[in-house]
């Protein structure tokens, strides 16, 4: 009798942990071939504000709700150039398609002086899109690197008239990603001649800085998406209205 109480009270105590697991409110996921379930919204790593900045570069035209009701909304600095509840960093002198270069160079300093704490950047266009597993995957993999980590798809600059470009990489500027110990070594006070394109202007910064020690890693084109954003039954335009 004693032998069937306690193999009763085992198969009671099995029916109660497998009940539990099958009415877990969550997301079914299936490992190693059997349902496991997750809380919705469950994360393996989130961020903090310590852990990760996207810079975004912005005009009096630009839809920051868009970007703020997104996941990167939390840790979305926008760089401006005019006075507005939108504007988080703010480089003074109006600037235009002409003088993005100088943009780049003003937030770049503010990000040295001002986020000393934050382990990792991403610097998106106002037409871009980033996917967060990505994104976190990537801290993950290169916290903790006291080498430079850039991320991004890189483009080689041959610019005979500026020797401080000349032979230097720069990341597309759709997207690229950099940590914390890249932005230590960065060198914003080069000087060149006329006006030069933005990126190319951080890759020579990164170039003259921080020397052949940068760690510079392909990015994963199919988890970030430029103008247009489509998957599965989505499709949407990510481009300006030609009004703008």
């Amino acid at each position: 009798i004693k032998n069937l109480n306690v193999r009763n009270i085992a198969l009671a105590l099995f029916l109660c942990l497998l009940i539990a697991e099958l009415t877990f409110v969550g997301t079914s996921i299936y490992s190693e071939g059997r349902p496991r379930f997750i809380p919705y919204g469950y994360s393996r790593h989130e961020f903090t504000n310590d852990s990760l900045v996207v810079v975004m570069p912005i005009n009096e035209n630009t839809d920051t709700q868009f970007y703020r009701n997104q996941w990167l909304g939390d840790y979305l600095h926008t760089v401006c150039d005019f006075d507005g509840p939108d504007c988080s960093l703010s480089c003074n002198a109006k600037s235009t398609y002409e003088t993005l270069d100088k943009k780049t160079i003003c937030f770049t300093n503010i990000l040295k002086q001002e986020f000393k704490h934050v382990n990792f950047f991403i610097k998106l266009d106002d037409d871009a899109l980033v996917d967060k597993e990505y994104v976190r995957d990537m801290i993950e993999k290169y916290k903790g690197y006291n080498r430079p980590v850039y991320i991004s798809d890189f483009i080689l600059n041959l610019d005979g008239q500026n020797p401080v470009l000349d032979g230097s990489y720069y990341g597309n500027g759709k997207f690229y990603m950099f940590n914390r110990a890249l932005l230590d070594c960065i060198n914003t006070e080069i000087k060149y001649k006329g006006r030069r394109n933005e990126d190319a202007i951080f890759g020579a910064m990164v170039y003259n800085g921080c020397g052949p020690n940068v760690l510079k890693i392909t990015e994963d084109d199919s988890k970030i998406w430029h103008k247009q954003y489509e998957n599965k039954n989505k499709k949407i335009d990510l481009s300006a209205l030609t009004n703008h």
